[in-house]
């Protein structure tokens, strides 16, 4: 299989993912949190601040999914811009949930969201080279014709 349909394919699996981690968040999770400051586990000074985080996190958890499909396209291209993009969102699931899991323990949906950046980050951090600027230069700005 070629690097850029593996590349290509690990994006957009990481894209569907999160989408589908968006779903599960903002249903399942919103139950939880909901239960919580019903029982009590969240005083209740502190609710209106958990809930505005809760749909924050749940709009920019749909869109970041979101934005790996847009840019899925663009990797398989091996663009630069998009090797940046990848790479910074890689990083902030897999680096986030690893800070997370250091500060509240190992929890199953950290782990998965984990697995997720790294899903994405593997990939573009395997063939970096491939998004070298040598290729951007012979597809974006192709070279003329020397004149003898």
């Amino acid at each position: 299989m070629a690097k850029e349909k593996i590349i290509h394919t690990s994006a957009r699996l990481t894209g569907f993912l999160l989408l589908g981690a968006s779903v599960l968040h903002s249903t399942i999770g919103a139950a939880d949190v909901l239960n919580a400051i019903k029982v009590g586990d969240i005083r209740q000074p502190a609710v209106p601040t958990v809930l505005a985080v809760w749909i924050f996190s749940s709009i920019m958890l749909f869109l970041s999914g979101l934005w790996v499909l847009f840019i899925a396209g663009d990797l398989r291209k091996l663009l630069r811009k998009a090797w940046w993009q990848g790479i910074l969102v890689g990083l902030g699931y897999a680096a986030g949930a690893i800070g997370a899991m250091a500060i509240a323990g190992v929890h199953a949906h950290l782990v998965a969201f984990a697995l997720i950046g790294l899903l994405l980050l593997i990939p573009l951090v395997i063939w970096a080279g491939s998004f070298g600027s040598s290729h951007i230069k012979s597809t974006v700005y192709p070279q003329r014709p020397s004149v003898p």
